[in-house]
């Protein structure tokens, strides 16, 4: 049986890591990137419009807290799966990122395989809240 790729919208502000992000997932056979937003407004319109099943989300997206996103992604009844994509590694900010909604959080540490996974994760475990190894838990 043929699974249809994993559709995967990607949140970043850094237009160059956006790029970065589209091109990579793009690559993949089992991935395919149906959208993208570099804002917590876009972002959250865009998780009605695209429908995707993965969204991959800078935790900063133009000065803001992408902390907003998670509640109201998550208050809105969305399965998807939230992949949280940071520069902030600290774990107090990793568990209050994981308790606001997100299903995994990767710093970004230029480990694109490490997100790359994470976002496959889907397949095996449709919401299950759970962080990443780097993430410490």
């Amino acid at each position: 049986m043929n699974t249809p790729p994993l559709r995967v919208l990607i949140a970043e502000d850094n237009e160059d890591l956006r790029d970065l992000l589209v091109t990579l997932v793009s690559a993949e056979p089992d991935l395919r990137c149906v959208g993208t937003a570099n804002d917590v407004d876009s972002v959250i319109a865009c998780t009605t419009e695209h429908k995707a099943d993965v969204l991959v989300l800078d935790l900063e997206l133009q000065g803001r807290s992408s902390i907003d996103v998670l509640r109201t992604v998550r208050s809105n009844g969305c399965k998807m799966t939230i992949v949280v994509f940071s520069g902030h590694a600290h774990p107090e900010m990793i568990r209050h990122t994981l308790a606001a909604g997100a299903d995994a959080y990767v710093p970004k540490s230029g480990d694109f395989e490490l997100l790359l996974d994470a976002t496959r994760d889907k397949r095996a475990t449709t919401g299950a809240a759970k962080a990443t190894p780097a993430a410490g838990r």
